[in-house]
């Protein structure tokens, strides 16, 4: 700066509120920064559990499905019929009521 502007910008004191002003604008700004983060923080917060929440939603769904094929596939295979016809392959027959023979239990209970 040339000498004599410097001194024209020197020689003009700032106003006694000016100072009051400009902390006020300050606090304002560093008020207002702070609301700005905390909504973005929360936002996303919002947008995590959403991710999390989908996610869990597809684990439950998923689960359901194999339970689903899980129980199908044991009805299939207890089905009687289904046995029934594996035993005859194996050349098994139904046994007559008169040779079935009941073996009494074990002394406790025990099977």
């Amino acid at each position: 700066m040339k000498p004599r502007l410097y001194a024209l910008v020197r020689a003009v004191e700032p106003a006694p509120g000016d100072r009051k002003l400009v902390t006020v604008m300050i606090v304002i700004a560093a008020l207002i920064t702070a609301l700005a983060v905390q909504r973005v923080r929360a936002r996303h917060q919002i947008v995590t559990l959403g991710y999390k929440l989908s996610r869990a939603t597809e684990e439950v769904r998923h689960q359901r499905e194999l339970r689903r094929r899980l129980e199908l596939e044991r009805a299939t295979l207890t089905n009687p019929e289904r046995i029934r016809a594996l035993a005859t392959t194996l050349g098994m027959v139904p046994v007559p009521p008169d040779r079935i023979r009941v073996v009494p239990g074990l002394p406790g209970g025990a099977p």
